[in-house]
């Protein structure tokens, strides 16, 4: 299956505009930060032939959705939010429990803030949610820092980094124009197998400020 991650920057470049990008790559399952209002987050679902679910109600300007395709079927939907470290913006996460033909995952969006302690506190609670599932779990998730960064060092060590291998180029993703910094990542848990990962060039340049991510991946036979 391919997934992806996008910050899609509230659709300010509109939401056909970001289809654009990321339609040819046809992902099956796609983790958005940044999902801005309702109908445009509708619009460009509607484009890509693909159902979501968002974080709309419990968060304020920071909402994070997952879009999927058929024959992936939702369950239930959890959403939670961190703890905000004062006057920081509110910010969570959404988990939607999918299903496929006997295969289950979990696909989590997210999207950490821009205070180094507010970022590894955050990332703790994510991992004490993950901790807690049955399934397989692939993530999505905006980090607003850099691999070596203690959040990101955080996640990774418990939660493989498919976008990371010592022989390839680090995937940049920030900012879209000339990306010169990987801080938007997808994160898997050990059932799921990487065989590529690549981002999109092109119109990515100009339809956020983040560039996406994307992978295919396999569920491994248990």
């Amino acid at each position: 299956m391919r997934v992806g991650t996008y910050n899609v920057q509230s659709f300010r470049a509109g939401a056909d505009a970001v289809a654009e990008v990321v339609g040819p790559e046809q992902p099956d399952i796609l983790l958005v930060q940044e999902c801005g209002p309702r109908r445009a987050l509708r619009r460009f679902a509607q484009t890509l032939g693909m159902d979501v679910e968002s974080s709309h109600r419990p968060f304020g300007r920071v909402r994070n959705a997952v879009l999927f395709r058929s024959p992936w079927r939702p369950g239930s939907v959890q959403t939670a939010t961190f703890t905000p470290m004062g006057r920081a913006m509110l910010r969570g996460f959404i988990a939607v429990h999918l299903r496929r033909a006997g295969v289950a995952l979990v696909a989590v969006s997210v999207h950490l803030g821009l205070v180094p302690r507010e970022r590894e506190a955050h990332a703790r609670d994510l991992t004490d949610f993950l901790s807690g599932l049955d399934d397989p779990v692939v993530i999505g998730v905006d980090l607003n820092e850099e691999a070596e960064a203690p959040a990101a060092r955080w996640i990774g060590e418990r939660l493989f980094d498919v976008c990371r291998r010592p022989e390839e180029r680090a995937l940049l993703t920030f900012p879209g124009r000339i990306p010169t910094a990987r801080i938007d990542y997808l994160f898997v848990s050990a059932e799921i197998l990487r065989h590529r990962a690549w981002v999109p060039v092109g119109q990515a340049a100009t339809a956020s400020d983040h560039r996406p991510v994307l992978a295919d991946v396999e569920v491994a036979e248990p």
